[in-house]
């Protein structure tokens, strides 16, 4: 994509991450939390992921598909890291207009497979975190249960190796954050943390890393 492109795409990925991070504050507020994000970070943040998904998809129905994904993964996590909720609605959209999307996107290279191989990954994921959140009798919210699906099937567009390694990833992180806490005193084993945050990072930075 040319210099333009990717100024746009940053400009309209920053618009973006200002959306979806007042969007995000109205719901922590809805949930009584009175944690406030500044949004000039957030910001460069949103223009940082706008350019770089327009490099690696460039104008093309895949660079909608995963900028949606991207910014349901920016204002879950805000959300989740604040109240330890997922907002349901947040990530219905997503599946509910990603997955035609990425279909469509399939259809149009002539690649069909992989709308049977991301339907696969969503089946198989949301299986996995329902046995998960029995096991864990609560650890793993409904929330996450949710989301991991919707995440993996944005990923198993891509391939089977891209939802192995973001999901695993979001895992790694998250335990790494448990310890961490754990270790200076913040949390104990018993103590409830947001993993969402960690699935939506491990799966976006999955978009870029492979």
């Amino acid at each position: 994509m040319s210099s333009a492109g990717l100024v746009l795409a940053a400009f309209i990925g920053a618009m973006i991450a200002r959306r979806r991070t007042r969007r995000a504050q109205r719901t922590i507020h809805s949930l009584q939390s009175l944690a406030v994000f500044p949004t000039t970070p957030i910001m460069l943040l949103g223009a940082l992921l706008g350019a770089a998904t327009a490099n690696t998809f460039g104008f093309t129905l895949q660079l909608f598909a995963f900028g949606l994904m991207i910014a349901m993964a920016l204002e879950q996590t805000l959300v989740d890291f604040c109240t330890h909720r997922l907002a349901r609605g947040v990530t219905m959209r997503a599946a509910l207009v990603g997955g035609p999307l990425l279909a469509l996107a399939a259809i149009n290279i002539d690649e069909t497979t992989r709308i049977a191989t991301m339907m696969a990954a969503f089946v198989a994921t949301l299986v996995f975190f329902l046995v998960l959140s029995f096991i864990s009798k609560g650890g793993i919210g409904s929330g996450d249960v949710r989301l991991a699906p919707v995440l993996a099937m944005f990923l198993g567009w891509l391939s089977w190796q891209h939802v192995y390694i973001g999901l695993a990833s979001g895992f790694i992180l998250g335990g790494i954050w448990a310890l961490a806490l754990i270790v200076t005193g913040k949390a104990s084993r018993s103590s409830r943390i947001a993993f969402g945050p960690f699935l939506c990072v491990g799966a976006v930075a999955t978009l870029f890393a492979l």
